[in-house]
């Protein structure tokens, strides 16, 4: 009976840390990419990433949301790419928010014109074109099958974004038709699986919309991923015949509100010059938690 005892308290309080204190938590995942075709002033160029907000009460507040902007432009990005899934739908135990008040947080991102976003599979659920209304009015760019030169000390950096594949939205060929010859392009997608359709000139793929798993288990990983990438590349920074594919577990839930072993994250990425020994070196991975005095202590390298 003992035991049946203590395996019921383990059962409970694992379960109310994945609804009650992971998902709350706010971790920021950094990584270095080398960068051949380097033509922007300084070191380096910083790209944060935040993705699957899935914008629902008790996790995902506008003032949640608004937190989480400040903590990213601490880190003082150059660009902003948002791969989608700002809605909530289909998320059991919820109160979803309206878009509007959910892009209203997102305002600050939008300073000197940097931010990028295109829409997944949870924003056409609610309503795609709302969604990119709500998400222009307050400066964000969305990108639905094109590409556009971002301007860094008069050099272009050409970033490409489709719309969502996982709902058949996607058009990658016409979003790259305007692509410069012999220039290479970032392309923002939500679903990771269409790197595989990227051409050569796709030098970095950005992406969402597995949450890294959202739930993971010690020794075996991400229960479910909804992708058809292999489960290891569901998640983190890859390289794949010669391109980097980094998929993000975003800040939000969607199914039931819980995370394990898979916190909110805010993706940072830092292009610098490529070197001939290690292109594509993963420099550093440190986690800061977001929420109390004493998680701010903590650090995972």
């Amino acid at each position: 009976m003992s035991l049946l005892v203590a395996a019921g308290a383990v059962a409970f309080g694992l379960g109310a840390y994945s609804l009650g204190v992971e998902p709350r938590r706010l971790f920021v995942h950094r990584h270095r990419i080398g960068w051949a075709d380097w033509r922007f002033p300084g070191e380096r160029l910083r790209i944060a990433v935040l993705s699957d907000i899935h914008a629902a009460w008790p996790h995902m507040t506008p003032e949640r949301i608004a937190r989480i902007v400040d903590r990213l432009l601490a880190l003082s990005p150059d660009l902003v790419l948002l791969p989608g899934d700002f809605a909530c739908t289909e998320t059991f135990g919820v109160r979803p928010v309206a878009i509007e008040a959910a892009a209203g947080a997102l305002r600050p991102l939008a300073r000197e014109g940097r931010a990028f976003a295109v829409l997944g599979n949870h924003d056409w659920d609610y309503g795609g074109q709302r969604v990119i209304a709500a998400l222009r009015a307050v400066g964000i760019r969305v990108l639905v099958n094109e590409i556009e030169p971002v301007f860094l000390g008069g050099n272009p950096l050409w970033l490409a974004g489709v719309d969502d594949p996982v709902t058949g939205r996607h058009d990658l060929e016409g979003a790259l038709a305007e692509l410069p010859e012999d220039q290479p392009a970032i392309l923002l997608s939500h679903m990771p699986d269409v790197h595989r359709e990227a051409p050569p000139a796709v030098r970095l793929v950005v992406a969402g919309h597995t949450h890294g798993g959202q739930v993971c288990l010690p020794g075996f990983g991400a229960l479910m991923t909804q992708s058809r990438l292999p489960r290891r590349q569901a998640y983190g920074l890859h390289e794949i015949a010669g391109r980097r594919l980094f998929v993000t577990a975003g800040v939000g839930t969607t199914g039931l509100p819980i995370r394990f072993a898979r916190p909110p994250e805010i993706g940072l990425l830092d292009l610098v010059p490529a070197s001939g020994e290690d292109p594509a070196r993963r420099a550093f991975d440190v986690a800061q938690p977001e929420t109390t005095a004493a998680d701010s202590l903590l650090e995972r390298a």
